[in-house]
């Protein structure tokens, strides 16, 4: 990270002599339009981590409770995460097709117009988050149930004699003991979220920069042009973004 620094200081590329000159690549940043569409669009894709954290506690919730066939439905909502990404890209692409894809044949089916789900801005964005909430979804599972697992269960049979529906177990009892686990989710969730690449990568390649995420301005300038020097500034940023998102995650679970 050290380094990465350093790079960030220098017009530095790997055909010419480095050149040291402190802040510009920085002030460059500050007044280029592409690098601040897709820093919103990086926190726009933030929405996936409340989503994701919603919908994998309410499915952890419903399959802990499961009488019969736990262990299937866990193996089923798993299967996304380590089905490889290439696969789910080239699944999800067929899906989002404008003319020959599953979404718009079933708008059809409602006479409704076709969307351009990989073309059109901020369509193309929404889809890479269906996708990545589909991904994702049973790996944080698979996390909620690890914490609930550790919660007492004397706590939840008192409740239950006290007259507590299943419900307000789950409100008074089951998500506050859930706290510790809601914040790792968020840390990881968001981090994630913010260096997404691969989906992106996969699903909209042809698409404008400005409809992208940093992390794939950062590739450009670092792995296509060669500019390590302004790619290390905007590693700089992302890294900085990354660590202060972490960190307010963390303080704000602490004082609920």
């Amino acid at each position: 990270m050290i380094l990465i620094f350093y790079y960030s200081l220098l017009r530095y590329n790997v055909f010419e002599p480095s050149q040291f000159i402190l802040f510009d690549n920085y002030l460059k940043l500050f007044s280029d339009k592409t690098f601040w569409q897709t820093f919103i669009n990086s926190l726009i894709y933030l929405l996936v981590t409340p989503i994701l954290i919603i919908i994998s506690l309410i499915l952890a919730l419903a399959v802990r409770e499961a009488t019969s066939g736990a262990k299937f439905f866990r193996t089923i909502y798993f299967l996304p995460v380590v089905t490889p990404i290439v696969i789910v890209g080239i699944i999800w692409r067929w899906i989002f097709s404008e003319d020959t894809g599953l979404m718009n044949y079933l708008l059809s089916l409602l006479s409704l117009p076709k969307i351009f789900w990989l073309t059109d801005y901020p369509t193309n964005i929404i889809s890479v988050m269906l996708v990545t909430i589909w991904r994702g979804f049973g790996y944080y599972l698979v996390i909620f149930l690890a914490g609930l697992a550790v919660i007492p269960k004397g706590i939840e049979d008192a409740s239950r004699l006290d007259g507590a529906s299943y419900f307000q177990q789950a409100y008074y009892i089951l998500i506050p003991n859930l706290k510790p686990t809601i914040t790792l989710i968020f840390v990881i969730s968001s981090t994630a979220a913010i260096k997404l690449f691969i989906e992106l990568y996969i699903l909209i390649p042809g698409a404008p920069m400005d409809n992208k995420t940093i992390m794939l301005y950062l590739y450009r300038h670092a792995f296509e042009r060669f500019d390590l020097g302004y790619g290390s500034a905007i590693g700089v940023v992302l890294f900085l973004l990354t660590l202060g998102f972490s960190y307010v995650n963390v303080k704000m679970m602490e004082r609920s």
